[in-house]
């Protein structure tokens, strides 16, 4: 069993999604602190002014990301759509997916873990990912803090492998995966290049920016990791 674990990240890049198709159940770590370090909350896009920071306005910044609330002013929702409208309204897939991220932006969820899960189930759908997703939070009896809370998880649901990101490489106790007889192996990702709008390449944007300018073809840019 191969687990992967990441924050309910807002808009993610494709980096997310290649971690979620190389792992047989992917864990969205919703009850940690949330961090103003983090990108939780924000995501880049490419407009055609350049690269352009989506940034969800919160209420509630404290406690765990579950419970970090979006600020109900109704005016970020549209500001946010009026921006990806600007900058992918000429790609070649606009029509093709824009009416699935538009109910989104016209109802958002009041809690900043759920309005981002939706983002992502619709990206990952459309890069025709299947693996089964959990919410921390949804697993009982889970505790510690950081790589404590991460191996408890991985010994939760029994795992035999845990994919982790390369930046956790400085501070994951690889001795403790080993300890713990949880076999640690490192993402491989090259982030894509392909066409875009607005001049040069410019990489680790949203994954949106792939998918509304590649279309069905986007999955083809997003390799499985093959693990052994």
């Amino acid at each position: 069993m191969i687990i992967a674990i990441h924050q309910p990240n807002y808009l993610p890049w494709c980096g997310y999604f290649h971690k979620m198709l190389s792992c047989d159940l992917f864990v969205i770590l919703d009850d940690v602190g949330f961090s103003k370090r983090a990108i939780t909350n924000k995501n880049k896009i490419k407009s055609p002014d350049g690269p352009r920071v989506l940034s969800v306005p919160l209420e509630n910044k404290n406690g765990q990301i579950k419970d970090v609330t979006t600020l109900n002013d109704g005016n970020w929702p549209q500001k946010h759509w009026g921006s990806i409208q600007r900058s992918y309204t000429r790609a070649s897939f606009w029509k093709l997916y824009q009416h699935l991220f538009r109910p989104i932006y016209e109802n958002p969820d009041e809690k900043l873990a759920d309005l981002n899960i939706r983002l992502i189930e619709v990206i990952r759908t459309e890069l025709g990912i299947t693996t089964p997703i959990i919410r921390s939070s949804e697993i009982q009896g889970v505790t510690g803090h950081k790589g404590e809370k991460i191996i408890n998880i991985c010994k939760a649901l029994s795992a035999t492998v845990y994919l982790s990101g390369i930046g956790a490489k400085t501070y994951n106790d690889e001795k403790e995966f080993e300890k713990n007889q949880i076999h640690l192996v490192y993402q491989e990702f090259e982030p894509p290049v392909y066409q875009q709008l607005w001049g040069d390449f410019i990489p680790n944007l949203s994954a949106i920016d792939l998918l509304f300018n590649c279309g069905p073809k986007s999955k083809d840019f997003i390799p499985k990791q093959v693990i052994v």
